[in-house]
């Protein structure tokens, strides 16, 4: 057993030895595993699930137009072994769910408006402190409305006949909750779960672990780790991390 002189040199190490890559491996067994992409964005989740099994069915899902011929060239890439749902998937199925994009960047757009009296905005610091005129520029680009269309992933997964997930992926910029809410009893059928959780005032709603763990916690999960934390550059608070549930139940 290695010897450490303190608790964060021990920690330092093993963040080394269980990397994204190495943990999700070591939670997940199988060669051919089931994926869900929730919030696919441009592809970036895809593209390592795809280098970590090759053989992987992955079901990705994103209601952003700009996002669309990007994935649809990544399944072409991959072939018939990746699904390009563009729709949105949350606790009810409707045609025109409002959706909000941040022309800053698409990973910023989603189903929350962005707080215009952030706190903890990099980008309002910015111009608060440095560049006072792209402050009209920056309110343009930001929660401009356009309609979605949204299903429940229950539905999605009893129509296709998926009795088994091994990893369901979210990341939404806080709409996680609604999206469990949409698995409906099909989450008690997932192993492991790795979603996202803002903390900071970036945009007008932040969850806490309390919001999916509503969810989680009757299905049969547990937290599992803590696999990624933002740090907010302007006050040190903990803008964002990624965290991981294993299902004790299908173990």
């Amino acid at each position: 057993m290695n010897n450490f002189e303190t608790n964060q040199d021990r920690t330092a190490e093993y963040l080394k030895k269980f990397d994204r890559e190495k943990l999700l491996k070591y939670l997940i067994k199988e060669k051919n595993p089931i994926i869900f992409d929730v919030g696919a964005n441009d592809g970036a989740s895809l593209d390592e699930f795809k280098s970590w099994w090759p053989e992987a069915e992955v079901h990705c899902f994103e209601p952003q137009n700009e996002c669309w011929d990007v994935l649809d060239k990544k399944s072409t890439f991959f072939g018939d072994s990746v699904f390009i749902n563009k729709i949105a998937a949350g606790r009810q199925e409707t045609k025109d769910k409002i959706f909000y994009t941040h022309d800053i960047t698409t990973g910023q757009s989603g189903f929350n408006k962005i707080n215009t009296m952030s706190v903890d905005s990099v980008y309002l610091d910015k111009i608060k402190n440095e560049n006072i005129e792209l402050e009209e520029d920056y309110f343009a680009r930001i929660n401009n409305e356009r309609t979605v269309k949204m299903i429940r992933l229950e539905d999605y997964i009893e129509k296709l006949g998926v009795d088994h997930i091994n990893l369901l992926k979210i990341d939404t910029q806080g709409f996680e909750p609604e999206i469990l809410e949409g698995m409906g009893k099909s989450l008690e059928s997932v192993d492991v779960v790795i979603t996202e959780l803002m903390f900071y005032d970036y945009y007008e709603r932040s969850l806490s672990f309390s919001d999916i763990e509503a969810h989680l916690l009757p299905a049969g999960f547990q937290l599992y780790d803590i696999s990624h934390i933002s740090k907010n550059p302007i006050n040190g608070r903990t803008d964002w991390i990624d965290v991981v549930y294993i299902n004790k139940n299908t173990r």
